[in-house]
């Protein structure tokens, strides 16, 4: 009980979101045009939805901020960039725990990336 079960990104474009989550993380994104609404399922754990927002988020240090975790922050920042997604903090230590990099996608949401140090 109290898990986190829900998680909106924000977006200014559905259509953009999709093509970069899917491509990225390969996540499922239904858009719901009738309800001005798009729900993303990962592979594992909980899902979410992009919320719309008429401009993009400027500053991850504003609110809640999602991580994703990924094998290797250092090839996700490559493929965040390939995929037309910005660097937002560069790949950072923290402590022995892992690493992570924050990313704005390319409909304006603010994510973050997260790799542990300790692997399995």
């Amino acid at each position: 009980m109290h898990e986190i079960c829900y998680v909106e990104i924000p977006s200014t474009d559905f259509a953009k979101s999709k093509e970069f989550y899917e491509k990225l993380f390969g996540w499922k994104v239904e858009l719901m045009p009738e309800m001005d609404y798009a729900v993303w399922t990962p592979p594992e754990g909980p899902g979410g939805g992009f919320n719309p927002v008429k401009e993009p988020c400027t500053c991850a240090e504003s609110g809640v901020l999602v991580y994703i975790l990924v094998e290797s922050v250092d090839e996700k920042v490559k493929e965040v960039e390939s995929a037309g997604g910005k660097i937002v903090k560069p790949k950072t230590a923290v402590t022995d725990m892992g690493w992570y990099a924050i990313f704005q996608d390319t409909a304006g949401g603010v994510v973050a990336l997260w790799e542990s140090a300790k692997k399995g």
